[in-house]
């Protein structure tokens, strides 16, 4: 045999001594057991995992959160309102005229009186504004996912809050604007009925003096007529 053979010495001996079967067992053994020694050197790169190859990244997180609070929920309302303010006003006055009699025997004297009267009104439309709050109790729950568990955390408790939130508005808002527009009717009625009235006293003020007059010159007519009709039946 060649100094360079590469059979084993102790295979070289078996097939030798006339054994060839089992110089090849050992043969085919030994490179099983070398195969089998590379893979488990060659697996391992100091311990540290494919998937993460720095060894501290955990990967996408999800979290959810539950919030229950109280929330006071804030409403406008705006409103106008139209009033008319009426008020009748009269005047009366006393007319004295006097004619002679037709047989002229004297004369006569007539004292009349007559009224005249009115209804005067006003209106006045005023809007206002009126707010109310609410309060009401509720409770949102929702989930997140991001890079770490702790950004996944604020993110579930906002979106939780939002929906909270959003679940008290609807509960409370219909309460906080109702009393709003309630606010709002009663303050501009108030001040609707106010300025009404204050313009009706206006008008009346405005209104008497001519009233006034046109009750006396209906009364001095009437007094005048009855004198003249008295006189002549005499």
């Amino acid at each position: 045999m060649a100094p360079d053979d590469p059979e084993p010495g102790l295979a070289r001996r078996l097939r030798a001594a006339g054994r060839p079967s089992i110089g090849l067992a050992l043969t085919a053994i030994g490179a099983i057991i070398a195969l089998v020694a590379l893979a488990a050197g060659g697996g391992s790169d100091g311990g540290q995992d494919d998937r993460s190859p720095s060894g501290g990244s955990e990967g996408p997180a999800e979290e959810c959160r539950t919030v229950d609070r109280r929330f006071t929920v804030r409403r406008s309302a705006r409103v106008t309102v139209d009033f008319t303010a009426r008020r009748p006003i009269s005047a009366t006055a006393q007319g004295t005229a006097t004619a002679e009699l037709a047989d002229g025997s004297g004369e006569i004297t007539v004292t009349a009186t007559a009224s005249r009267g009115a209804t005067l009104s006003a209106r006045a439309k005023v809007p206002k504004t009126g707010s109310a709050t609410a309060v009401a109790r509720a409770r949102g729950r929702a989930c997140a996912f991001a890079d770490t568990s702790a950004e996944a955390a604020s993110k579930a408790r906002a979106g939780a809050l939002t929906r909270a939130r959003r679940s008290a508005e609807r509960r409370a808002g219909q309460r906080a604007a109702a009393e709003a527009k309630d606010r709002a009717t009663a303050r501009a009625r108030e001040d609707a009925q106010r300025r009404a009235r204050e313009r009706v006293d206006r008008a009346a003020q405005e209104r008497a003096p001519g009233l006034e007059a046109e009750a006396q010159r209906a009364a001095d007519r009437s007094a005048a007529k009855e004198a003249r009709r008295r006189a002549a039946e005499g």
